[in-house]
């Protein structure tokens, strides 16, 4: 698969840019980084033939504070018992970010002057037979004194994949990239101010 390579505009603070997004299958231990994760409990080379994403500013009118922001990410898993079933028989739906951020309520995968973001996905399967891991990936302002510390939408994305294991081997399927609208964040918005309640969502 070739990477795609999408374009995306935004306003933040004002100023006009542009987010990268590149969307790739991933090829190769290294080159995502995979090789340096510790205690997964499986060899790395599976990760190879699962989407891998990176987005970043590339380019912006702004300078300095102008660039704060964040990214959030919500994943969404459907798990099948067989690969016959047409409705799940279990859904989950959480902000994603590592157990410290949890314990410590901060809902930000990254955060910076800009912010960028990159993730590689890999064997979520667990004891079902399929899955369809899909993420829903928000640039957002970062709370400071220049947002009344709120926390509010510039733009998102959704992408993933879909995984089945057929006589035990593993597939694996990317889904299409999509953008998606303010609307989708306005969804979540219950989820994210029941889950990080001391925190500002608009």
């Amino acid at each position: 698969m070739n990477v795609l390579v999408t374009q995306i505009p935004f306003t933040l603070n004002n100023k006009h840019g542009v987010i990268e997004v590149c969307y790739n299958e991933n090829r190769d231990v290294t080159e995502s980084g995979f090789d340096l994760l510790k205690g997964l409990g499986f060899d790395v080379n599976m990760c190879l033939g699962y989407p891998t994403i990176h987005a970043y500013f590339k380019n912006y009118e702004g300078t300095g504070y102008y660039k704060s922001s964040g990214w959030i990410q919500i994943i969404n898993n459907k798990y099948y018992s067989s690969l016959e079933d047409t409705l799940p028989c279990k859904i989950s739906c959480e902000v994603d970010i590592d157990d410290t951020m949890r314990k410590l309520k901060v809902p930000f995968f990254s955060y910076g002057f800009p912010a960028e973001i990159y993730d590689a996905p890999c064997n979520n399967l667990g004891d079902y037979s399929k899955s369809i891991w899909t993420a829903e990936t928000f640039l957002v302002t970062y709370p400071s004194r220049i947002n009344d510390n709120t926390i509010s939408y510039i733009l998102g994305f959704k992408w993933g994949y879909e995984e089945w294991s057929d006589g035990g081997e593993r597939h694996v399927r990317m889904l299409p990239f999509e953008i998606i609208s303010s609307s989708e964040w306005e969804y979540r918005l219950p989820m994210l101010r029941k889950d990080f309640d001391s925190l500002k969502f608009k």
